[in-house]
């Protein structure tokens, strides 16, 4: 599978076309643009400021442009898994999954298991920094992400699923390479959450005025996401765009742009990473004062998690038609007591003589009474 066929990236490539940027050149051309103070898409670099220039600079190179590549990566590893040419790279070692590990971290040196010894940089780094304003750490305030230990852990999963597969074929080949792809649908997805969670500090940051480094800051984090959102609900995309992207900070308050964004939450990724992005995991922004500024959202409420209207119209149709049907058959089963049932006997109804010699019968005997009526033993 090529760079570009990669479902995730596919996602991202789909989006800026339609914004109107090169499908594949995207993340080069808005950093390049930053530079040169030039227009890309709706942005006018040349207009914004320097300080938001100097935002979308820095972290458009990691979050436009290296994030993808983490991605690829993963991807590169699980082709040469299916090809079976495992050993195929510079030795021994599982080398495209090394690297996007690699490209995850930084080049610090993380140390092993599950909470490494180095908080690294790039991603890793600002999921490390991010928990601290939302209070999802592993432990609150303190220590590394939790995403980020969730994430480690999908890499070791993926690095020894294709470690295994060497040698192996047939069915048993492509099952350890489905655990790596697997593995890598859900990096991609958890890999949305810093961003996310830069995206509502600085929707924040912006609800009433923004700074030219403000700005900046929301279009950085809010631009690898929005692909994503746009995937799950193009309108909650327009209004998060219109915000970051066009200036516009009218049109839309930062309510509705927060909760149209925590509307997608429970959708967010591609193939089996769907679903793991949770109000839980994004949290709720505190400040330095540990005072809560950014409310969390409930995952009943969002997402797939929230039952359709259509569902609920459903269901309201389908108890209905409970209680209709009980009624009918109380009242069948109270005409039958008192002798007189809804539905006659087929032989009634084609025996006209019949039903009329019976219905003489049936009056006669409630007329003597009980007393009147023995069995064949003669006894009543």
């Amino acid at each position: 599978m090529a760079y570009r066929d990669n479902k995730h990236i596919s996602v991202m490539n789909d989006y800026w076309k339609i914004k109107g940027l090169d499908q594949y050149t995207w993340g080069e051309d808005m950093v390049r643009a930053a530079f040169e103070g030039t227009s890309v898409g709706d942005v006018n670099f040349g207009e914004v400021g320097r300080t938001f220039r100097k935002e979308a600079i820095q972290k458009g190179i990691m979050n436009m442009n290296i994030f993808p590549y983490v991605i690829w990566e993963m991807q590169d590893q699980v082709n040469d898994c299916k090809a079976g040419i495992l050993l195929s790279n510079d030795d021994n070692s599982v080398h495209a999954w090394d690297e996007a590990v690699a490209f995850y971290t930084g080049s610090k040196l993380l140390g092993t298991g599950v909470n490494p010894s180095s908080p690294g940089i790039l991603q890793y780094a600002l999921a490390d920094k991010r928990c601290k304003n939302f209070r999802t750490c592993a432990d609150g305030f303190e220590g590394g992400a939790a995403v980020n230990q969730h994430i480690w852990q999908l890499f070791a999963r993926g690095r020894d699923a294709v470690r295994e597969a060497g040698g192996l074929t047939g069915s048993d080949l492509l099952n350890k390479c489905d655990i790596a792809e697997d593995s890598m649908d859900k990096i991609a997805a958890l890999s949305l959450i810093p961003f996310i969670q830069g995206t509502l500090r600085y929707l924040y940051n912006t609800r009433s005025y923004a700074s030219s480094k403000e700005a900046g800051e929301l279009w950085a984090f809010a631009t690898p996401i929005l692909p994503f959102v746009h995937k799950v609900d193009p309108a909650a995309a327009e209004k998060l765009y219109r915000r970051a992207w066009k200036l516009d900070y009218t049109t839309d308050s930062y309510t509705a742009v927060k909760e149209a964004l925590e509307s997608t939450y429970n959708s967010l990724g591609v193939g089996m990473g769907v679903g793991l992005v949770t109000c839980a995991d994004v949290g709720e922004m505190y400040n330095e004062g540990q005072e809560v500024v950014i409310p969390g959202c409930s995952d009943s409420s969002g997402g797939k998690d929230k039952f359709p209207t259509w569902g609920i119209a459903l269901l309201s149709i389908f108890a209905f038609s409970v209680v209709v049907v009980v009624m009918l058959i109380t009242v069948m089963y109270c005409k039958e007591r008192a002798g007189n049932p809804v539905f006659q006997p087929l032989i009634e109804i084609t025996n006209p003589l019949h039903y009329v010699q019976q219905r003489h019968l049936r009056e006669n005997s409630a007329k003597k009474g009980m007393a009147d009526i023995v069995d064949l033993d003669g006894k009543v």
